[in-house]
């Protein structure tokens, strides 16, 4: 069947036998039934044959523009040894999972294919140039990734990785296993403060820190450094230092010690950090543990941390202060003991030291000590100088000094086993003493006449020692205390031998003497009286019968200081009821001023028996000797 030729056939049509129109129609239907069969027919018994195309993979893309995680920049760098984390959104349009990729340039990264489809997520993609620094794992798409330097990677030596900026690019890419694709433009995050660069803080560099120059309690106590700072851009950073008392209390996340604390930076700088403190008032002397530790404005530690930089307290002499020396409780020195010494007397003091009373091993940090008892007046300007142990200056008349043997003074001191605790800051000792005064120590009270030196008193100076050696000056007492005069004699001569004379006669000269010693502190005069004589006398005047014939009266006896004729002597005085009817001799003796040698004094005597004495015999009787204080000038 043919539409064009369909003419022809039309044509020929009439032209037929009755036999040849079956056989046309018959030849009709079957080029009808081929022809619907190319038209029609075919349509129900056709052949099928495959299509085939191949859809190309797309890339994932940024939904969320990638981040830093913890904002890294010049003001908040991040200091090294720490990670910088980045995050993003990235969204595959085939579901795939995708890597977040972290590269230092923007050259075009590599996609790497996944083993095969269900191997995704499994082979991330690598920079196509410079420094690789982040790759996350494969993520679902459409969710969270992140992506961290390597802690290990980014330290201290790895200087020639990164620097102190660092450039970043980021791309989305997924492993498909026939095309893995990467977003073609890469992205450095759309945030103020959390997009590239990316800041890394160095640390800062401690190149010594010397141990400093020794330094007294209540000090100001330097530690110096060599340190600098390798960052610059901005401005470079500013150091500090702290330092501790030991290498384990230091805490890196508060850059502070604990409890050992001794000193921090208070300006910091650029280079060179220094920290400075005020040592305790009282501080055992000695060396102490320092570690020094640098840190920058950032928080980052030197790598050298610490550097252990001891110090050393020094050794200072203790100290005395006047108002804590008390001589004799605060009462009058007063001597009970002619010619020899008097005992009992105190000294109570304190001594101090700012380097404790104890030392580091729980010893006594005061152990020595020096005294003076004197008086006042002595010396030069400055009145101890003339009684000090130093000099030897040892004078049992006006200085008392330890440093004198105690066959000369004996001194003896004990330190109070109350006053001092063995705490370290303790820092006073008190020390109790007791001491001797012979009987010649100067007076200074105006007791009975005005005495040479009634315008002074008695104090006491002390210098304390600790077990470095070490000595404070000499402190006088802040208060003294009146040494009173205590007159005394000795008398030596037992008996006034008059000798024999008849009644009516008279010595003619006071040539009979008796001698006293002045066993005393002040110029010596005397008094006497005494009694009747007579053949019976016992021990008083009432022996006797005080009848003429048989009594010599007391003022027949005459006494003068020196030899002169009987007549222009004194009459001894009788004696009255209470036995005080007493006359003075100026002996005028002066004052003794050895303990060995007391200076001595004579009277003169002599005596008349009157007329009416007729009884013959021994007579005798008894005179008494009293010490007066001489006039000042006599002493």
């Amino acid at each position: 069947y043919n539409n064009e030729a369909f003419p022809k056939y039309m044509q020929t049509a009439g032209k037929i036998s009755v036999f040849a129109s079956i056989i046309g129609l018959a030849v009709f239907l079957f080029a009808f039934m081929v022809d619907v069969g190319q038209q029609e027919i075919q349509r129900v018994s056709a052949q099928t044959a495959t299509t085939s195309l191949t859809v190309l993979n797309t890339p994932p893309v940024f939904t969320v523009f990638p981040y830093e995680v913890t904002p890294s920049s010049t003001t908040t760098p991040t200091n090294s040894g720490d990670n910088v984390t980045w995050s993003a959104i990235g969204t595959d349009s085939n579901g795939a999972p995708y890597f977040l990729l972290i590269c230092s340039t923007n050259a075009s990264p590599t996609a790497v294919a996944a083993s095969g489809p269900g191997n995704l997520g499994s082979a991330p993609p690598v920079c196509g140039g410079g420094i690789q620094w982040a790759v996350s794992t494969g993520t679902v798409s459409g969710t969270v990734a992140t992506a961290a330097t390597s802690t290990v990677e980014f330290a201290d030596d790895a200087a020639t990785l990164f620097a102190e900026s660092n450039n970043w690019y980021a791309w989305v890419c997924d492993d498909d296993p026939t095309q893995p694709a990467c977003n073609p433009v890469p992205s450095q995050g759309l945030y103020a403060t959390s997009s590239s660069p990316f800041n890394m803080n160095s640390r800062p560099v401690l190149t010594s820190a010397p141990s400093p120059a020794g330094v007294d309690p209540s000090s100001t106590l330097t530690f110096t450094t060599v340190s600098t700072d390798p960052d610059t851009v901005d401005a470079p950073d500013n150091l500090s230092i702290v330092v501790c008392n030991s290498n384990t209390d230091y805490d890196i996340n508060t850059n502070t010690c604990a409890t050992d604390f001794i000193a921090s930076t208070s300006a910091p700088t650029t280079a060179n950090a220094s920290a400075a403190t005020t040592t305790p008032s009282v501080a055992q002397d000695g060396s102490y543990p320092a570690y020094v530790y640098l840190i920058d404005e950032h928080g980052h530690e030197a790598l050298a941390n610490p550097i252990q930089a001891d110090y050393v307290i020094n050794n200072v002499a203790p100290r005395v202060l006047g108002s804590d020396i008390v001589l004799n409780g605060g009462n009058p020195l007063q001597l009970t003991n002619p010619g020899g010494e008097t005992t009992g007397f105190t000294l109570d003091f304190l001594v101090s030291d700012a380097n404790s009373c104890s030392n580091a091993s729980a010893g006594d940090e005061i152990i020595g000590f020096e005294v003076a008892i004197y008086r006042s007046g002595i010396g030069t300007s400055t009145p101890v100088t003339g009684c000090s142990p130093a000099n030897g200056s040892y004078n049992p008349n006006f200085c008392y000094e330890s440093s004198q043997p105690t066959s000369y003074w004996n001194l003896n001191c004990t330190a109070s086993s109350t006053s001092c605790t063995a705490d370290g800051i303790d820092d006073t000792q008190l020390f109790e003493c007791t001491f001797p005064l012979w009987f010649l120590a100067d007076p200074t009270d105006p007791a009975f006449v005005t005495p040479p030196f009634e315008a002074e008193n008695w104090l006491a100076a002390v210098a304390g020692g600790d077990d470095n050696f070490a000595t404070s000056s000499l402190v006088a007492s802040a208060i003294g205390v009146e040494l009173e005069s205590a007159a005394a004699l000795d008398l030596v001569t037992a008996e006034i031998p008059y000798g024999a004379l008849a009644p009516g006669d008279n010595t003619p000269l006071l040539s009979a003497t008796t001698t006293v010693l002045n066993i005393g502190n002040t110029g010596l005069d005397q008094e006497l009286d005494g009694s009747a004589m007579c053949p019976p006398f016992v021990s008083t005047s009432s022996d006797c019968s005080l009848l003429p014939n048989s009594t010599i009266f007391t003022s027949s006896q005459q006494f003068a200081a020196s030899e002169v004729a009987y007549g222009s002597g004194t009459a001894l005085p009788t004696t009255t009821s209470n036995g005080l009817n007493a006359a003075e001799v100026e002996l005028n003796v002066n004052k003794t001023t050895s303990t060995s040698t007391p200076n001595p004094g004579d009277t003169y005597w002599g005596i008349a028996v009157p007329s009416a004495v007729t009884i013959a015999g021994a007579y005798t009787g008894l005179n008494t000797f009293y010490q007066v204080v001489a006039e000042a000038i006599d002493w």
